[in-house]
This record gives C-alpha cells, structure tokens and sequence, in this order.
C-alpha cells in the first residue's frame, strides 16, 4: 500500500504559509517564557522540518536550538533558509546524541507524528539534563476511543497520530517528568481549520490534496470528525528516572 506524506507536502505550504501550527509561534512563546530559556541555554527542536522553530528562537532570542528530522527534503530547505543553525537527520525514536545535553526540547505537532511514541518519550528523557524542559504542543482526541479507525489510512500527518491526553500524560509522568502546565487550546486549532476550509472549500477537499489523492480525504474527514480533534501545550520538567 502506498504511503503518502502529507508532512512533506508542499502544496500544504503553499496554501498556508512556513508554519501550519495551531496559533502560530505564540505557544512556542509562551514555553521561552515559562521555561526561561536563554541564550546559553541548548535547546533542541524535534521534528524540526523546515526549520521554522530554529529560526524564530534565534531571530526573537537569540538561542541557537539544533533541529532534527528525518526527511532530507525539508532539513534540507532549513539549511538554505537558516545556514547559521545546526540540522540532522534522524528520528526523535533513535536521537544521535549524548545523555543530559540539552536543557530544552520543542515538539511542536510532531510527537503525534513519530512511529513510537513511548520510544521517543524516553529518548527525550534521555536527552534532557536534569530539570531541563520538554515543551509539547499538539493534536489530541477528546474522543480517544474513536482513534482507531484512524489507523487504517495509510499517510502520514499529526491529524492520523491523535494523542489519547490521559495516556500520554501518565507515560510522562511514569518516565519521570512533571507535567507543570497541560492545557486545551482548541480554539487555535479550530481557527486554523476555519483558515483551511476558507482557502480550499472543504477539510476533505483538503485532505485530498495533501496526500495526492492516496486517501479519500471525505472519508478521512468524517473519522475525524468523531475523534473530535482538540489541541494541548503541555510543558514537563524532568525529575529523577523511574525506570
């Protein structure tokens, strides 16, 4: 069966600009704030895709966060757009780096993307020195119990990851990290798909465009639709290991 990537599909871009996230760069604000990044401080963006995370740390705050994907197609759009940055390849399940390096982690609607999710957790974890900051936004099921269905479509977007939020947050919390903040910011959300619906006529339509036509985006939509997608930022420090 073919496997579509809508992650990687330009015409997304194209329709609605570098970034396709919920709100904008205004949660990736609020976690510098919250978690009081600075310049000296080494932050990592997983998933970074085309870079657009990395460029707005050091563009608004001056830090230097290393970004990792892997799809060479978009890590190497963010090396044109950003050659002052460091970017590479590779997956957040297998992180080609040392233990306790980094005092921050942005997962910015790609912890629904990953193949494992527990796996890449643990690889964060790993990374983070200790007291240092994973800072999550994404896409979740109010309607968990409808997400299977979502399996049987073969294409990779956030929207076929949905996060079941009690799960996700008690693997967290089993791992050893402190959820400090978790809240709903469905309303950004809502207000992207309004965006999408007004410039491409219909969210099925849209589908349909997104992964060249490998799915039935109508049908996709309509699974979806029962999930009842929301949107979460979610900021956890890590505490002692509990493994």
């Amino acid at each position: 069966m073919k496997c579509c990537n809508a992650y990687e599909n330009n015409s997304m871009c194209e329709m609605m600009g570098e970034t396709l996230r919920p709100g904008g760069f205004s949660l990736t604000e609020r976690g510098v704030q919250f978690c009081k990044f600075s310049v000296e401080d080494a932050v990592l963006d997983l998933g970074c895709g085309r870079g657009a995370t990395v460029g707005y740390l050091f563009e608004k705050h001056h830090i230097k966060a290393v970004g990792i994907d892997p799809s060479e197609k978009l890590l190497g759009i963010a090396k044109m757009k950003y050659p002052f940055a460091d970017f590479i390849q590779g997956s957040g399940e297998h992180m080609p780096f040392a233990d306790e390096c980094f005092q921050g982690v942005f997962a910015e609607c790609t912890l629904s993307l990953m193949d494992d999710v527990n796996r890449t957790v643990k690889e964060v974890f790993r990374v983070l020195k200790r007291g240092g900051w994973f800072v999550a936004t994404d896409v979740y099921a109010r309607n968990p119990d409808a997400v299977k269905e979502l399996e049987k479509f073969s294409f990779k977007s956030c929207m076929r990851g949905l996060h079941d939020l009690n799960r996700l947050r008690e693997s967290l919390e089993s791992m050893g990290f402190e959820i400090m903040v978790l809240e709903d910011c469905s309303d950004l959300l809502k207000a992207l798909l309004v965006k999408i619906v007004f410039l491409h006529g219909s969210m099925g339509g849209f589908w349909n465009k997104t992964t060249d036509g490998c799915i039935d985006g109508y049908r996709f939509q309509k699974i979806l639709k029962v999930c009842k997608p929301g949107y979460f930022t979610m900021m956890a420090r890590k505490g002692e290991s509990k493994s």
